[in-house]
């Protein structure tokens, strides 16, 4: 009696009975505008600013061009290590030691970090004194002490880390990877423990010369500040700072990788296994369709086909799936990856490539291309969920060159995407004979597989030679006899 009651007052006020029959309103969100947070200082240097009084605090950072593409090929890690010793070294006025009290009274939170192509300098400041705290970074950032103490204590701590590089199976698979897909690049390169103990603090003055200056650098700012007078207090604290010259582009990079089935033979009781090509990049015009393509083969978690036939329906993987990075300056990313029981390894190795070809073969339903254009659409506010987000993306976007109107009409190209478009991009990408596999295992058990696969029937599919990447030595990555 209570049921039917609910039911029909349910009814009566337009409740709907069951989640199947509610109604959402129309989901719209409009992206913000680089135009409407983007300034110049009176030297040019581009400042994007979002105001947030929610909270007391004010976020700065200084991004540069410039990173691990400009290192030595002997000195490989130089600009990252460089990097950290800019919060880590001290001024030339203040020793290591007093900077890291000076910051810790204020309550503030400086950091440097390096990366391939950029070098970014943040500050998380209480708004009451940033008045003292912002001086402080910037004296921080414009002179460098690079302590030697400090200096000694980056190089020893680096060196344990590159003693560790072959702990994991995981650590083997991205490094043989980047140096497979990129070669003798700056994306394949890796430091050795001789180049991190031939570090002087002359090569880290240089190269702080070379990227650490106004004609490299964008700032960015948000949190608790008035617009105007954060733009005259960056005039009064780096207006007299000496523009140098601005560091090239990163260099083009060629696909120059041989496609077939490479292995590091280690013994442990799993598999780890990657396979890639060289794919699309940023502002190709089949972007949004490949994303798309991607998302429904393996990069939509449990929705996708990767990730449901690996490991929810053979249970062959606890994570498995697909993934597409787009490239800024070179040729992008697309890749697949799993870990599996050594014996298991080529049968989830054959059903990834079932899933490529039957992307390739088969046109995806119309349920399918709406659940991933859905979930892309209803993802995308976040990217701009907070001001420092927001502020952070422009920055980016002016550092890789992104056309200006890229959000504004990003729905409109996810929603544009048709069933034969998914199609067009699986066949002009997904190349089973312009991959290379890497796996990283007990070989003996792994090439043997099962009664289902072998690594000599998914060879037959990628084609190509199965060739034995010897494993190397953390500190001098030289072949282990």
């Amino acid at each position: 009696m209570i049921i039917i009651q609910t039911v029909l007052l349910s009814t009566a006020l337009g409740v709907p009975i069951h989640p199947s029959d509610i109604v959402f309103p129309e989901y719209n969100f409009t992206p913000p505008s680089s135009v409407e947070y983007r300034r110049e200082l009176s030297s040019g240097i581009p400042v994007y600013l979002a105001e947030d009084k929610e909270l007391p605090l004010v976020n700065i950072s200084f991004t540069f061009k410039g990173g691990s593409y400009l290192d030595p090929v002997d000195r490989v890690g130089l600009s990252t290590m460089m990097a950290s010793l800019i919060r880590d070294g001290g001024t030339t006025s203040l020793s290591a030691e007093d900077l890291d009290e000076r910051f810790d009274f204020l309550a503030a939170g400086a950091g440097v970090r390096g990366s391939k192509e950029t070098i970014t300098a943040s500050l998380n400041s209480l708004s009451s004194n940033l008045d003292e705290s912002l001086p402080l970074f910037i004296d921080m950032l414009r002179n460098p002490g690079f302590q030697q103490s400090r200096v000694d204590l980056s190089r020893d701590s680096i060196v344990e880390n590159l003693k560790q590089r072959n702990d994991q199976p995981s650590a083997i698979l991205r490094r043989e990877t980047a140096a497979l897909l990129y070669g003798n690049s700056y994306m394949g390169r890796q430091p050795t423990g001789e180049m991190v103990g031939s570090v002087t603090v002359d090569d880290l003055k240089s190269v702080h010369n070379q990227i650490i200056n106004p004609s490299n650098m964008i700032i960015s700012v948000s949190g608790d500040f008035d617009t105007d007078k954060m733009l005259q207090t960056l005039e009064h604290y780096i207006g007299d700072w000496v523009f140098g010259n601005k560091v090239a582009a990163p260099p083009e990079i060629n696909s120059a990788y041989i496609p077939g089935i490479y292995f590091v033979d280690q013994d442990v009781s799993q598999g780890g296994v990657r396979i890639g090509l060289r794919s699309l990049r940023q502002g190709d015009p089949d972007l949004e369709a490949a994303t798309i393509m991607n998302y429904i083969l393996g990069g939509g978690g449990f929705s996708s086909r990767i990730t449901q036939t690996v490991r929810s329906n053979e249970g062959l993987a606890y994570s498995a799936g697909s993934f597409l990075v787009p490239g800024v300056y070179m040729d992008g990313l697309w890749g697949a990856g799993y870990e599996s029981k050594s014996k298991t390894v080529a049968l989830a190795a054959d059903l990834i490539f079932n899933e490529i070809n039957k992307i390739k073969t088969e046109l995806v339903s119309e349920d399918d291309l709406n659940l991933a254009k859905s979930a892309l659409i209803e993802q995308f506010p976040s990217t701009f969920q907070s001001q420092a987000q927001i502020v952070g993306v422009f920055v980016s976007d002016d550092i890789s060159g992104r056309d200006p109107h890229y959000w504004s009409t990003y729905k409109n190209r996810i929603t544009s995407v048709q069933v034969e478009d998914v199609l067009r991009v699986a066949n002009d990408l997904l190349s089973e004979d312009k991959m290379a596999m890497l796996v990283v295992g007990n070989w003996g058990v792994i090439s043997e597989g099962n009664d289902r696969a072998t690594i000599e029937s998914v060879r037959k599919i990628i084609g190509g030679s199965v060739v034995e990447l010897p494993l190397r030595d953390p500190l001098t990555l030289q072949p282990i006899e």
